[in-house]
């Protein structure tokens, strides 16, 4: 099917995106990587210390889409399913039926920023595994599909948890966030001012989805799975190991990377995304980048 970039909502995603990378300083990675993981439907981590607008960045984007669901909580150790699911209703409890009342949480959420998420314990982790893995949960013993599109997770440092290594590899996408370094930058971020919401562009609900199916119809050259594969073996080789679903998952990311770029094909530079994607350690990051810059140039 022939993507027609000329329809307004591709002409305002644009619009949007300049407007972040105008209002955010050195947060363009960041930005771009959150519009791939919405267009692709994927989750994504934010890694990074408290105070680099990790969490802001978001609620500013989710500004710019209508009729979208938004839900935001700080996870603590203590955090409940009650929490973030929402309570069982009372009556149906006392008769061994469970009914949550979902209204304001996450499970009507189309969008989702989990600060700390990496805290998530017991019954708390295990309900987070079905929501982000599945989109559904339990409601009367019936499954049912929940609207979230992405869920953001963030969190300051990574736990050596074994506990939370199921949560941590369902973010597709995972990204270290700093503090601003360059001095122009630094002098722009200290001294702008609030920008007003007047007149901003912004995208329905029903745009964002079409944007999603477009990107079912971009193509992927034989020429970019060959490079895939050949990419998994060097990195088998180097000893990271990305699973076979991550691998399979990266795909959808790049065909939302070309469609951000105003394009139906993918191209080599759109492997630039899997950067934050084949990496499980922090330290294994540079060799990713390495074995990744070799088919980039």
């Amino acid at each position: 099917m022939e993507i027609d970039f000329e329809k307004s909502y591709f002409k305002q995603l644009g619009r949007i995106r300049d407007r972040l990378e105008t209002e955010y300083y050195e947060r363009e990675t960041l930005i771009r990587c959150a519009l791939v993981s919405m267009i692709a439907g994927e989750n994504m981590l934010l890694i990074g210390p408290p105070g680099t607008a990790k969490s802001s960045v978001l609620e500013r984007m989710f500004q710019s889409f209508r009729e979208v669901n938004i839900f935001k909580w700080s996870m603590n150790y203590d955090t409940t399913p009650e929490e973030i699911l929402g309570p069982y209703e009372e009556g149906l409890y006392t008769k061994g039926q469970l009914k949550r009342k979902t209204s304001g949480k996450l499970p009507e959420a189309h969008m989702a920023i989990l600060d700390e998420i990496l805290r998530a314990k017991g019954e708390t982790l295990n309900s987070l595994l079905d929501v982000i893995n599945e989109r559904t949960m339990l409601q009367m013993s019936e499954r049912i599909k929940l609207p979230l599109i992405s869920l953001f997770g963030a969190t300051n440092e990574l736990h050596n948890d074994e506990q939370n290594n199921a949560l941590y590899d369902r973010f597709l996408i995972r990204i270290k966030v700093g503090y601003v370094q360059f001095p122009d930058a630094l002098k722009s971020m200290i001294t702008s001012k609030h920008i007003s919401d007047d007149n901003v562009d912004s995208i329905s609900l029903s745009d964002l989805n079409k944007l999603r199916m477009n990107s079912e119809s971009v193509e992927i050259p034989d020429e970019i799975i060959d490079s895939i594969v050949s990419i998994r073996i060097q990195l088998f080789k180097a000893k990271i190991y990305p699973s076979d679903r991550r691998l399979k998952a990266s795909l959808k990311l790049l065909k939302a990377s070309a469609l951000l770029e105003g394009r139906q094909v993918v191209r080599k530079s759109d492997l630039t995304i899997l950067n934050f994607v084949f990496w499980n350690n922090p330290v294994d990051e540079d060799k990713v980048s390495r074995i990744l810059s070799h088919y980039l140039r």
